[in-house]
């Protein structure tokens, strides 16, 4: 009954509006294919709150001109506000591994840029040292991870922050992450690049940490020790600056 409710809703909006794939969460205007997520299309149709305190983050603390990578850019609606907020020359660098998800991601990330000044990687973070790892997308665009012991995924290359780092501008920039418990283990591995970044946007997930909240507070004293400091925090999104 509610898939069909929702399909309803969409269908007459579709009529009244001229589209069912146009929506402007936040402000800023993005396409969602309609052979996508149907309860995300039914949120952002309704005008209900998406991402509301990462996108409260981003808006309050990310500079223009400030190059950028995103961690988890899912269906590029938080991909389309930080391009709004850095002006359209600042690099930004966007990881999705699921590569039906970065197509759109990257149809809403790339307006209001420049030509080459996104760019989107389809890979997964990781620090196993494979190159590939099996990647579940989950039942919804939200929750897709690495997959975990026995659970099925379909391969995916892997990257590190290092590694993109290479392809930054020299100086600082910001980190974006939602990469739904891999933020564990960057943190732990990626200890030198911390001193490059300007901010950071962390979506936390005690609820997948091996130890929870334990777990959550190691991560955030090993960003503390690499010199930043919490500025911010909203439900599990945590803002960083350098002190």
């Amino acid at each position: 009954m509610k898939i069909l409710k929702r399909r309803l809703y969409l269908s007459l909006r579709s009529i009244l509006t001229k589209s069912n794939e146009s929506f402007s969460p936040h402000g800023i205007p993005i396409h969602i294919p309609s052979s996508s997520d149907l309860a995300i299309r039914y949120h952002l149709a309704k005008g209900r709150p998406y991402e509301q305190p990462e996108a409260n983050m981003v808006k309050s603390f990310l500079g223009k001109n400030t190059n950028v990578i995103e961690l988890g850019g899912s269906l590029g609606i938080i991909s389309a506000l930080i391009r709004n907020q850095i002006g359209p020359r600042a690099k930004h660098i966007i990881v999705e591994a699921n590569r039906d998800l970065a197509s759109i991601c990257a149809l809403n990330a790339k307006q209001n840029g420049e030509v080459g000044a996104t760019e989107v990687v389809v890979a997964a973070i990781d620090y196993s040292g494979a190159e590939s790892v099996k990647f579940s997308a989950g039942n919804n665009a939200h929750i897709g991870h690495v997959s975990r012991p026995n659970e099925e995924g379909l391969t995916t290359p892997t990257v590190t922050l290092t590694k993109l780092a290479q392809s930054m501008p020299d100086g600082p920039f910001a980190l974006i992450c939602d990469i739904e418990g891999a933020e564990v283990q960057l943190f732990r591995e990626e200890q030198s690049i911390l001193s490059r970044l300007s901010l950071i946007v962390l979506e936390t997930h005690s609820d997948v940490y091996s130890d929870g909240e334990v777990t959550l507070m190691g991560m955030l004293e090993q960003i503390k020790k690499a010199g930043l400091e919490e500025i911010a925090r909203s439900e599990a999104v945590i803002c960083f600056r350098p002190i």
